[in-house]
């Protein structure tokens, strides 16, 4: 198997973490539970080191371990995690008439708590790990120069995908978050510094903001307060073009990479 590129890795940290957001987002709370967003699940295994194998009616997934023993995980609406046999696992979640002659087995498929690691959201988060230490998410500075190269490429002639995906790799290795709904930046592609403030307020910056329908990239440099109108002011005037601000354009994924290459380390620390 060929070994995958920075960006390639990084692209692949990046869907691995949204499709277990997916997932986790299914399984609702202890009190009320939904199913799973299976399709999400199915994908996110599929990128991890668990291997399919479908067993009377069961959908498991196994990750091997030293000895006999096996990560198994059951793609239900539980998702639980076993460590044990294949052979242990099948018989408690789908036993056989014959199997449930044995008060052994009765007791085993009442109780799982012996075997069973992890159910729903926090398999979830077991799989997610287990997939991104697969990945070499290492870096080096020519990796970010030419990502930015790259970004400005796709900024100058017009291609929106492009540019949008470039700021998504940026904004994971700057840990840049989106930022909530009631920043109303509409259909604005954004991403920066989130915090919390004083009295339950959040802060919004630095960010970058890009406008698809034009074309249009800025970097606002300073942090933006919820609570404050006129902050909120500036940042939908900016957003609509109606104030400018001194970074724009392709000088904005210069920042970007400048920021990263600020950072001691070269590593997308998980």
């Amino acid at each position: 198997m060929e070994k995958m590129s920075f960006q390639e890795n990084l692209w692949r940290k990046i869907e691995l973490d949204r499709l277990a957001s997916l997932v986790i987002a299914s399984c609702g709370t202890e009190k009320s539970r939904h199913p799973v967003n299976k399709e999400a699940m199915r994908r996110l295994l599929e990128l991890s080191p668990y291997q399919y194998q479908h067993e009377r009616d069961l959908d498991l997934y196994v990750k091997a371990l030293e000895g006999e023993l096996k990560m198994i995980l059951v793609l239900d609406n539980e998702l639980p995690i076993f460590r044990s046999t294949i052979k242990d696992v099948v018989t408690r979640r789908n036993p056989r008439t014959l199997e449930m002659w044995s008060i052994r087995t009765i007791r085993k498929i009442l109780v799982d708590s012996d075997i069973k690691m992890s159910t729903r959201g926090k398999s979830v988060e077991t799989v997610l790990r287990d997939a991104v230490e697969q990945l070499d998410l290492t870096y080096t500075d020519a990796d970010i120069k030419n990502l930015a190269r790259e970004g400005m490429a796709w900024l100058a002639g017009s291609v929106a995908d492009g540019v949008e995906k470039t700021l998504t790799m940026f904004a994971a290795l700057l840990e840049y978050q989106k930022p909530p709904k009631y920043f109303r930046l509409g259909h604005m592609v954004c991403y920066g510094i989130l915090a919390s403030g004083p009295d339950n307020d959040v802060v919004l910056g630095p960010l970058v903001l890009y406008r698809p329908a034009d074309n249009t990239l800025v970097w606002i440099h300073q942090s933006l307060s919820r609570s404050d109108q006129q902050h909120m002011k500036f940042l939908r005037s900016v957003a609509t073009s109606q104030a400018s601000v001194p970074v724009t354009g392709g000088a904005v994924f210069q920042k970007l990479q400048a920021n990263v290459l600020e950072k001691p380390e070269r590593v997308l620390l998980v």
